[in-house]
């Protein structure tokens, strides 16, 4: 059974963030959110990393609505994974690019991962950009992550 908590808004207003409980060993839900053949079975139809080190770019592709560039910030295999990304495809800029973090612990034979996207304040100069894209993107996180564990408790990844 896969425990769920949905996504909320943080005390800062511009924090996105959710934790589920995977029924997966850690490396197979590292290499889920890690390889892009993996990635484009839950997130998106198209997933592009060049190398999985700081500083490596790659994109996400959604069908109809473009390829969205992204940029590694961290890697900490097998326990953090993070990136910058913005929310409209085209030349990635990142100072108006919000931040994805991944964090993985394990639970026994499960594992428990959190995502944390932040910096919504960065991506528009006026309040309803920020606030609709950090709405956009909880709703996203909340599909994203039920796909996510139903790839992963339905496939061996």
């Amino acid at each position: 059974m896969t425990n769920t908590h949905a996504a909320v808004v943080d005390a800062d207003r511009y924090t996105v963030s959710r934790t589920v409980v995977v029924n997966a060993p850690g490396p197979k839900v590292w290499r889920a959110l890690t390889d892009p053949a993996h990635i484009a079975r839950w997130f998106g139809q198209t997933a592009r990393i060049d190398r999985l080190e700081v500083g490596a770019r790659g994109s996400f592709g959604w069908e109809g609505h473009g390829e969205f560039p992204l940029e590694v910030t961290e890697v900490d295999e097998p326990t953090t994974f993070a990136y910058r990304w913005q929310n409209r495809p085209g030349d990635l800029e990142f100072d108006r690019a919000t931040e994805v973090r991944f964090t993985l612990v394990a639970e026994g034979e499960s594992t428990v991962l959190t995502v944390v996207e932040t910096g919504f304040d960065r991506i528009g100069d006026d309040e309803e950009t920020r606030l609709g894209g950090l709405e956009s993107n909880r709703q996203g996180w909340n599909a994203e992550l039920d796909e996510l564990v139903a790839y992963l408790e339905g496939v061996a990844a």
